[in-house]
C-alpha cells in the first residue's frame, strides 16, 4: 500500500465517521447516517482492493464499531442540543402535585371517563376531578367510560367499561 492509497482510505473512514457523529447533532432524519455508512462501506471496499486480510480486519472493526456506536449514541443522544430540544426531561412530580392516597383509595370502584388516551398513562375525570391514571390492560381511548380498580404505586389503575346494552323491556 502506498501513501496515496493510505490517505484515500483515511479520508473515507474519517469522513464516514465524522458524518455519523454529526448525525447526533444535526436533525437530518437519518440521511447523514446513510451517507456515513455508505462512506465507511466504500472505505471497506477500497481496503479489500488493497488486501483481503486488511479488508477483513476493516470489516470486523466496523461490524463491532457500528453497533457499539449506535448503542452509545442512543444512550447519549438526549444530552445533545437537538436531543434536549426534542425530548426535554420529564417534570418531577412533588407530593403536593398528587392526590392524597386516602382520596385516591376512595375512587376505587367508581366510574368516570378518560379525558386523554391512556397508553397506558393518561388523565381521567372522576366526579369533576382530573386524576392521573394508568390503563390496567392495553390502551383506552379518550372520552371512554372507565372504572377505577386498584391503586398501584400511587397511580390509579382503571379499566374500560363496556357500553351497557339496551334493555329489552325499555
Amino acid at each position: 500500500m502506498n501513501l496515496e492509497e493510505g490517505l484515500i482510505l483515511t479520508f473515507f473512514y474519517g469522513l464516514g465517521s465524522a458524518i455519523l457523529i454529526s448525525e447526533l447533532f444535526l436533525p437530518a432524519h437519518g440521511l447523514l447516517g446513510i451517507v456515513g455508512v455508505g462512506m465507511l462501506g466504500y472505505g471497506v471496499y477500497r481496503t479489500f482492493l488493497i488486501s483481503e486480510a486488511a479488508g477483513l480486519a476493516g470489516l470486523a472493526l466496523l461490524a463491532v464499531g457500528l453497533p457499539v456506536g449506535l448503542v452509545v449514541s442512543v444512550r447519549c443522544w438526549h444530552r445533545t442540543p437537538v436531543g434536549r430540544r426534542i425530548s426535554p426531561p420529564n417534570p418531577a412530580l412533588r407530593e403536593e402535585d398528587r392526590l392524597p392516597v386516602q382520596q385516591m383509595l376512595a375512587l376505587i370502584g367508581r366510574r368516570g371517563r378518560s379525558l386523554t388516551p391512556l397508553r397506558p398513562v393518561g388523565t381521567c375525570e372522576f366526579d369533576g376531578r382530573r386524576v392521573e391514571c394508568k390503563a390496567e390492560h392495553g390502551a383506552i381511548g379518550a372520552g371512554e367510560p372507565v372504572e377505577a380498580v386498584r391503586l398501584a404505586d400511587r397511580t390509579l389503575c382503571v379499566r374500560a367499561v363496556p357500553p351497557e346494552a339496551p334493555r329489552p323491556d325499555a
